[in-house]
């Protein structure tokens, strides 16, 4: 399920990816937003990297339900879990040329960490947040 919702919400998605990394991740845990219908509309999966920060690693909504809030909503639900399971920190990576998803970030409450090279290349925003500052 999770290979093929990956497939439809990102362009070039090499489901490999996804089978390799998910057996590494520390206690995973996944998010998922429904419609009315039951169809599953998006995602957020994160895993513990430490006794307090869980890393938000990946997630998406579906292109035809973009725009409705549902991804700050899923991220509202990822961090609520979080803090009701001890983390006090949430740190995310965003390539920089996705300005959606870093100002759904800074909007809720997250603060740009750094920044590096991902093995593509690719400019990446790292940030953060203290999951006591819930907006």
């Amino acid at each position: 399920m999770l290979a093929d919702l990956c497939a439809r919400i990102f362009d070039s998605f090499d489901p490999d990816y996804l089978a390799r990394r998910l057996p590494l991740l520390a206690d995973p845990v996944l998010h998922v937003a429904h419609g009315d219908d039951g169809a599953v509309l998006g995602f957020k999966i994160g895993y513990r990297r430490g006794p307090s920060l869980l890393y938000s690693w990946l997630g998406g909504i579906v292109p035809e339900a973009r725009g409705r809030g549902i991804a700050a909503r899923l991220m509202q639900v990822q961090h609520e879990w979080a803090a009701a399971q001890g983390y006090d920190f949430v740190e995310t990576r965003t390539r920089a040329s996705n300005n959606r998803m870093i100002i759904v970030n800074l909007t809720a409450g997250f603060h740009i960490a750094g920044v590096e090279s991902d093995e593509a290349g690719h400019l990446v925003v790292i940030q953060r947040r203290r999951l006591n500052t819930l907006p």
